[in-house]
């Protein structure tokens, strides 16, 4: 009788693990600590304009989603999801590290502004900030080794950024999809707001290869890029 109960706890240990396990492969979970480890990507000059009480990160083995908060005017704290109030000027930075990228150079990752998305969904799927200006659709068994970026047919390039180590551009978006190396979506980010004002770099540097997508509340162009360390 004992050897039976002790296969059935070691069982049960080995499921949990197992499941633990899968559970953190294919999820992203909630750590507040993350995200400080990313601010050498801001330029010391302006750090203590970045809200480090609000900073946010989504952590799986693949990848790490850091939000931030920066204040063009430190009188103008405010909540965190008010994208809508023009009355003040915040800027909604998201830093994304993919770990499985780290081997990718620049010209082994596209931004087809010409591909429309259609539907931004998935059948089997979790949200990540759902209550947001732009959640984000990600597909359970989602797997990043390349990327493609696709847009919905709202989204409109008004200034194309490149630099050494990082390209993208600056305009208006509505939806956006991260496909894999075969062009198939992997994570939609769907903007509540139709054609909201974007920053969108891809940057390869720091040992890592990060999407940066920066927001605002009011005032956008792509000066606001020389907060960050992309050197």
């Amino acid at each position: 009788m004992k050897k039976i109960q002790l296969k059935s706890i070691l069982f049960f240990v080995i499921i949990l693990i197992v499941g633990v396990s899968f559970y953190k492969t294919m999820h992203h979970s909630d750590f507040k600590t993350t995200s400080s480890k990313y601010l050498f990507l801001f330029k010391d000059s302006i750090l203590n304009k970045v809200d480090t009480e609000v900073d946010f990160s989504w952590v799986a083995d693949q990848d790490i989603l850091n939000h931030y908060i920066y204040y063009d005017d430190l009188k103008n704290k405010k909540d965190y999801y008010e994208l809508n109030d023009t009355s003040y000027n915040n800027y909604y930075i998201d830093i994304w590290e993919f770990k499985s990228l780290i081997k990718c150079n620049l010209e082994d990752v596209f931004i087809n502004t010409r591909s429309i998305i259609g539907e931004s969904k998935f059948n089997f799927q979790y949200i990540i900030d759902p209550d947001s200006y732009r959640p984000i659709s990600i597909k359970y068994f989602y797997k990043i080794d390349g990327m493609i970026l696709n847009f919905g047919d709202n989204t409109k390039v008004i200034k194309e950024l490149n630099g050494l180590k990082y390209k993208g551009f600056y305009g208006l978006c509505d939806k956006i999809s991260i496909c894999n190396k075969k062009g198939e979506p992997q994570i939609y980010i769907n903007f509540a707001k139709s054609q909201t004002p974007t920053i969108l770099l891809l940057y390869k540097g720091h040992n890592s290869f990060y999407l940066i997508m920066i927001n605002s509340s009011k005032k956008l162009d792509d000066n606001i890029i020389k907060i960050l360390n992309l050197n």
